[in-house]
């Protein structure tokens, strides 16, 4: 049995100090203008510039810009709606295993600075994480365009702002999969390793991208458009998610097949 299941009292502090951190950046982000988001969007722009050979230029008001090919990385692609999502998935997710169980020789305060010191080391993977995947998603949001383009796939129900988001969901939710196998395998849990791995990326994907933006739009009175994006969101996620439990599935019949 696992330190969440044992001891779910212990784990309030953490929760309770995650959810006050998660709605700092919230109102952060909301606030935040160009200037306010260079801590993220100029190494992120380092980065797309190393993989790309595209060089960038700062705007002031406006963000990092190429004029000759008319790329604009702006606040919006900062991503630190992913780095939210990452956050609370490293500590929700996590936090109970990295702050351990309590015995005689471990005492709850012990407890308590070790989940603590896991809450503030998430914030930094999740920032280190963000920039490394959001320059990928980047890249691909300006190369992918002309190809889908060249073999005539823009048309109809398939618009560049379509592509655009959808490009953005499969990179960044695949990213996530990826850390959370990553974070389970280091942390040496047993669940969330086979077909079962997605429900705690997917629980925060969709909390973060679809259920907050929801209650927003529920209380500010407009859904307009959001019932399509909500569709899309989904069809890329279950076109991330059906390779991803085919290969678990398989893997897991293969591991298997060889202790027998």
């Amino acid at each position: 049995m696992n330190a969440k299941a044992r001891f779910p009292g212990e784990n309030v502090p953490f929760y309770l100090a995650g959810m006050i951190l998660l709605a700092g950046f919230k109102l952060y982000y909301r606030q935040a203008d160009c200037d306010s988001l260079l801590w993220i969007l100029t190494p992120t722009v380092r980065w797309v510039e190393l993989l790309s050979g595209i060089s960038f230029v700062w705007s002031p008001g406006a963000g990092y810009v190429n004029p000759s090919r008319r790329i604009l990385i702006a606040p919006s692609c900062s991503g630190v709606r992913f780095m939210m999502i990452t956050l609370a998935m490293l500590i929700f997710s996590f936090v109970p295993h990295a702050a351990g169980e309590t015995s005689s020789s471990r005492r709850p305060a012990g407890r308590l600075f070790r989940g603590m010191a896991w809450i503030f080391a998430s914030v930094f993977l999740s920032f280190s994480f963000t920039v490394l995947v959001n320059g990928i998603r980047i890249l691909a949001a300006i190369r992918l365009p002309s190809y889908f383009e060249d073999a005539g796939l823009l048309r109809g129900a398939l618009t560049p702002d379509r592509l655009h988001t959808a490009i953005g969901v499969v990179v960044y939710f695949t990213a996530l999969l990826l850390l959370h196998r990553l974070m389970t395998g280091l942390s040496g849990q047993k669940d969330g390793r086979g077909s079962r791995g997605w429900a705690s990326p997917v629980f925060w994907y969709c909390f973060m991208a679809l259920g907050l933006p929801f209650l927003n739009r529920m209380l500010q009175n407009n859904m307009e458009g959001f019932g399509e994006y909500a569709r899309l969101i989904l069809r890329c996620l279950a076109l991330v998610l059906f390779p991803w439990s085919l290969f678990s599935l398989l893997r897991k019949r293969v591991s298997h097949s060889r202790c027998r």
